[in-house]
């Protein structure tokens, strides 16, 4: 059950930015095991960008949000499985749905949003606008990097 008392007002949770990218990188790897397919072995660009608040506002502690996605190679009759086994995963593990679609196996289009309730990070899984593909990718919420004199610099 979520805390009654949490809201925007709470403090950011604190992450370096190779922390959080070691939690994407496990979180994609996880669904990508669970749904019995393999990560292409392509580069990957994290995107890192700064945090803005609803009214265009910004803060000067170098908070941020991370975008990490991953490609696979999986056949158009599979995509459906694959979104159906990472929806059971991510139910699971406590996530809640958001998006939920299964389509046809001539041009798909499926996919599965969730958000976890607590940690507030979004996971997708979802065909590409390519044939034979899909993405896996997992959105941080807002992070505010460790200060002090052992943080490393951004």
């Amino acid at each position: 059950m979520a805390n009654p008392n949490s809201g925007k007002d709470d403090p950011l949770p604190v992450k370096s930015r190779d922390d959080a990218l070691t939690w994407a990188r496990q979180i994609t790897e996880h669904l990508a095991q669970t749904a019995g397919i393999q990560i292409n072995a392509e580069p990957v660009d994290p995107f890192y960008s700064p945090c803005v608040g609803r009214n265009g506002e910004s803060a000067p502690d170098d908070r941020y949000t991370l975008f990490y996605a991953v490609h696979s190679y999986v056949p158009n009759g599979r995509h459906n499985d694959v979104v159906r086994k990472a929806r059971d995963l991510l139910t699971t593990e406590g996530l809640k749905i958001s998006a939920y679609e299964e389509t046809s196996t001539a041009a798909p289009s499926s996919t599965v949003t969730a958000r976890h309730p607590e940690s507030r990070y979004v996971v997708d899984v979802s065909s590409t606008a390519g044939d034979n593909r899909m993405v896996l990718g997992v959105t941080t919420p807002c992070l505010k990097p460790p200060t002090g004199p052992s943080a490393p610099a951004p």
